[in-house]
């Protein structure tokens, strides 16, 4: 339908002491909800919206553990439009619905859309 479409992308974020590297696509044959999350010493891998994979110590070795499932509003935009109107809006700042949350997305993106026409890295103000 749409030929010229990228479905593919890799959008790293660089910070003063980390990096996150963004693997996302539209053409995932299958439903999709993981995050590996690594650091020096361990680190945090969701399978899929319940299951983390989780290592602290290399000598003890991972263990799994259930995720707290999430208030419906926070993961569900019917529940969500439900809550607002019943109390006449939802504060969720910075949730996943929220107009903050929402245009640093769209900074970033705009950001990683210049980075690829130009072939440079674009660096983002705080």
């Amino acid at each position: 339908i749409y030929p010229r479409v990228d479905d593919e992308a890799t959008i790293i974020l660089t910070y003063p002491k980390t990096q996150a590297i963004i693997q996302a696509s539209w053409n995932w044959p299958y439903n999709r909800k993981d995050i590996e999350i690594y650091g020096t010493t361990g680190y945090i891998i969701n399978r899929d919206r319940e299951n983390m994979d989780i290592l602290f110590d290399e000598a003890e070795g991972p263990f799994n553990q259930q995720a707290a499932p999430l208030d419906g509003a926070f993961y569900d935009p019917f529940a969500f439009l439900a809550a607002a109107v019943r109390t006449r809006g939802v504060n969720l700042s910075y949730g996943l619905s929220s107009l903050e949350n929402n245009l640093i997305v769209m900074e970033i993106l705009d950001a990683a859309k210049r980075s690829a026409e130009r072939g440079v890295t674009i660096h983002l103000k705080e």
